[in-house]
């Protein structure tokens, strides 16, 4: 595999990929801009935030996307598309646009939440406390190590735009972008993905029906962190099917 840039989602750190980067030959894993990296602009905006990530990569290279990361991937492809060789999609955000103001407000509750979380991060060694930190996100909580736990909430401690790049991304529709993107793309899920379910994927086939797709069985959306050996696996039979 050719050198692949892995590009993390909301409120998370290059630390997500930690399980498989070893797994992934020539992979590198980044810290988004506001998100562990120095912020760029006033707010997030997906343009200022691809081009900062290109500008930190080689002349050309694949690249993942998971969640928000999945937005900034899809759009830094749109935007450098002769310096992305393949791209694929983790359970990404931005195929359905949410009106501005829920996208504010969600992104006004998530920063306090996330807050609350890091505090709550001793719970991590109890199994309901597991489920109450990681809410939704994962398919089985109580089955992650409490190590794996923290670090997930931990993630969001360099997180300085939460509430600006989740009104950005829940207020984006990049469906025509992936239509018309010339570059080769496939899509990776998890079969129990509540964050991003997999209606999600279904738009994601309809604007790319030649796109090669993984769901991997037994997981939420954070797959990288669950089923670390699957998504490894599946993600590396996605590019070589591009």
């Amino acid at each position: 595999m050719t050198e692949l840039a892995l590009i993390h989602g909301l409120a998370a750190s290059r630390e997500i990929w930690r399980h498989v980067a070893g797994l992934l030959p020539g992979s590198v894993a980044l810290d988004v801009p506001g998100f562990g990296a120095p912020p760029v602009g006033e707010g997030f905006d997906l343009a200022e935030v691809a081009d900062a990530i290109a500008s930190a990569l080689p002349e050309r290279f694949d690249l993942v996307g998971h969640s928000m990361g999945g937005a900034v991937a899809l759009t830094l492809a749109s935007r450098h598309p002769d310096r992305v060789r393949r791209l694929v999609l983790v359970a990404p955000a931005g195929l359905r646009a949410f009106p501005p103001l829920a996208g504010a407000i969600a992104g006004a509750v998530t920063g306090p939440l996330n807050a609350l979380r890091r505090a709550g991060a001793p719970l991590a060694d109890l199994g309901w406390g597991r489920r109450v930190l990681l809410g939704f996100g994962t398919a089985e909580p109580v089955a992650l190590a409490p190590s794996e736990v923290r670090m997930l909430v931990g993630a969001s401690r360099g997180a300085t735009r939460v509430r600006e790049a989740l009104a950005t991304v829940a207020s984006s529709d990049l469906r025509p972008v992936l239509r018309e993107l010339p570059v080769p793309v496939g899509a990776v899920w998890g079969e129990r993905d509540h964050v991003i379910p997999r209606p999600a994927l279904e738009v994601f086939r309809e604007c790319r029906p030649e796109a090669p797709f993984e769901i991997i069985e037994g997981a939420g959306h954070i797959p990288m962190i669950e089923r670390p050996r699957a998504f490894a696996d599946a993600l590396i039979r996605v590019v070589h099917r591009l």
